[in-house]
């Protein structure tokens, strides 16, 4: 099943060329404000071009709309239809083309292949590394596909790693040799895979897409309609917060029931220390998948002298980006949020517990207020937000002189992709 704002088969731009997204994940606002930015990037560059992107969904009914001309696949399907995708491709090797082994969606996605100008492997992840290994092979095999179409490819500055599943580790070693061009968002992900591939291969840091876009705030006066006033003046706490499962952690329910109490925490000291409003973000969204739940879950745990909202999970990247630019301070405990209010120069938290949330704030100078989840401590968080209220214009100045940079290096993604795009065949 497809999902599209559009018609599957655009006459529109239809001499122009053609990019495959591969390995997008769905249904989370980050990914989403990523694939945006990736996108508006080429189109500013290269002008109006077409988009096939191929998505991790949970929801079959999603649309997600865009200006530009773009069109979805499901990566999740039947295991019958992709067993009979894999066959179709493997097939071919050997000259047999058998399209009886295809569905409509399974056509289309070899015809995707088949027409693309440049495929590139999604802005978000890791889906390479130990961290997604359960599902990594059927990324992999996208990446396959590519390059069994002898496609120009390049891995769009994903987080990577860490690689220690000897069974996967010979695939990826092998398939990371057919991308073109290597670029990763950190540091961190560079060092992995350094060390995986040899000091040798070329790999860019550039930047997580989505720091490329600059959204301006929303007004107060906008967001917060007439009857609610009052509260344009209070002090405005953006958290973005995970459920997160702990795995590999001895007693996860007890580890999850300490971060909850660390999270409760911060909302009191901050309800203690300030008039605050607290904007409860919510990253996953659809029918199947969502952060909604979760918030819900401890809201009523929020100091009374506070007030809070869950702020409309149907607001799209870009609209949520602009709420994130209207607060004073933010906690997150997922890694675009962290984009979001840093690129609108909003200062905070950051709880991590992947590293690609880690070297984002290494690149800002920020590191001793990144705070591993695995580790937390009440005490070290409160100190952290007391530092953010004490330093918060300092701060916010720091990220203003700071986030052109990494905008600057993020666009250089677009430019690798785009000189790959024009290289002769």
């Amino acid at each position: 099943m497809n999902f599209t704002g559009r018609p599957e088969f655009s006459a529109r731009n239809s001499g122009s060329r053609h990019i495959l997204v591969i390995n997008q994940h769905g249904e989370n606002r980050g990914d989403e404000a990523a694939l945006r930015a990736m996108i508006s990037g080429f189109e500013h560059q290269i002008g109006p071009g077409r988009y096939t992107v191929i998505a991790q969904f949970r929801d079959p009914n999603l649309v997600i709309p865009f200006d530009e001309d773009v069109t979805f696949h499901n990566l999740r399907m039947p295991i019958a239809e992709f067993i009979g995708l894999v066959l179709f491709s493997f097939l071919q090797i050997i000259g047999i083309r058998m399209k009886r082994l295809l569905s409509t969606r399974t056509t289309a996605i070899i015809e995707a292949f088949e027409s693309a100008d440049l495929v590139v492997s999604a802005p978000g992840g890791p889906y390479f590394g130990d961290l997604y290994a359960d599902h990594e092979i059927v990324h992999w095999y996208y990446v396959w596909l590519a390059s069994r179409h002898h496609k120009k490819l390049l891995l769009y500055a994903p987080s990577a790693g860490p690689f220690r599943h000897l069974l996967l580790n010979p695939i990826r070693r092998c398939l990371f040799k057919t991308f073109d061009v290597l670029c990763v968002r950190e540091a961190i992900s560079q060092r992995m895979l350094h060390n995986f591939l040899g000091q040798r291969t070329i790999i860019h840091v550039t930047g997580d897409s989505a720091i490329q876009q600059i959204v301006p705030a929303i007004a107060r006066a906008d967001y917060f309609a007439d009857h609610r006033s009052g509260l344009r003046g209070r002090f405005l706490v953006a958290v973005s917060v995970i459920e997160y499962a702990f795995p590999g952690v001895p007693d996860p329910k007890s580890a999850q029931t300490q971060y909850r109490q660390c999270l409760i925490s911060a909302l009191d000291f901050l309800a203690q220390e300030k008039h605050c409003h607290f904007l409860l973000l919510p990253q996953l969204y659809g029918a199947v998948h969502s952060d909604v739940p979760f918030l819900k879950s401890f809201c009523h745990l929020i100091p009374s002298s506070a007030s809070w909202e869950i702020v409309d999970p149907d607001l799209s990247s870009t609209e949520q980006r602009a709420v994130f630019g209207m607060a004073d301070i933010c906690i997150a405990s997922r890694y675009h949020p962290q984009i979001f209010a840093a690129t609108a120069n909003v200062p905070g938290v950051c709880i991590y517990y992947e590293h690609k949330a880690l070297g984002f704030m290494q690149a800002l100078n920020m590191e001793s207020l990144a705070f591993d989840i695995r580790k937390l401590d009440s005490r070290a968080l409160l100190q952290g937000l007391a530092r953010v209220l004490r330093e918060r214009q300092q701060l916010s100045q720091i990220l203003a002189e700071r986030i052109p940079e990494l905008r600057k290096r993020s666009a250089q993604t677009t430019e690798l992709a785009i000189d790959l795009l024009r290289r002769p065949i």
